[in-house]
């Protein structure tokens, strides 16, 4: 019976177009730098360097991922951590400074706040998948994430014939 309390929601990594890259189930704890962490090391898994992270606590997460042991890999790979451009104006201004998108080249106008659009939509889950056994939780989550996917990827299609139609 106490199983079904044991997950308390899901950690999610975005690519800046929305579509989900990686995502997992946090057990038995809230939000911590674990995820992240792991998430970080599978980001230069994958995609190598030069990657840019939005993060609610992207400057607190900055120092704890520097001080890991991913900290040396992370500072040749050029990963930078950011404040999420919403989340950023409730920290004090040299962490704004310091870490909103506004002061990053190559962030251009993208705001990270996509994780926060999916957790608005995936609210719907909760009542459903509330009660669910494991595999049925997973199954409604996937289905979920499949749903965002292809829409996602039908809105790149069109923003990319807008975008081609206005250089006619």
């Amino acid at each position: 019976m106490f199983a079904l309390f044991a997950v308390s929601g899901v950690f999610v990594c975005l690519c800046w177009h929305g579509h989900i890259l990686i995502m997992c189930d946090m057990i038995r704890s809230s939000e911590l730098m674990k995820y992240a962490l792991t998430l970080i090391n599978k980001l230069l898994q994958v995609y190598g360097s030069d990657i840019l992270v939005g993060y609610d606590i992207g400057c607190e997460f900055s120092k704890t991922l520097s001080n890991s042991s991913l900290g040396a890999v992370v500072q040749e790979q050029r990963i930078k951590c950011i404040v999420l451009a919403f989340h950023g104006h409730s920290h004090n201004r040299g962490c704004q400074v310091q870490f909103l998108p506004l002061y990053f080249a190559g962030a251009g106008k993208e705001d990270f706040e996509g994780c926060e659009r999916l957790f608005s939509e995936s609210n719907a889950l909760a009542p459903g998948t509330r009660l669910a056994t494991q595999f049925h939780r997973h199954q409604a989550i996937e289905q979920f994430a499949v749903f965002w996917s292809r829409q996602k990827h039908a809105e790149s299609g069109r923003s990319d014939l807008v975008s081609f139609a206005a250089r006619l």
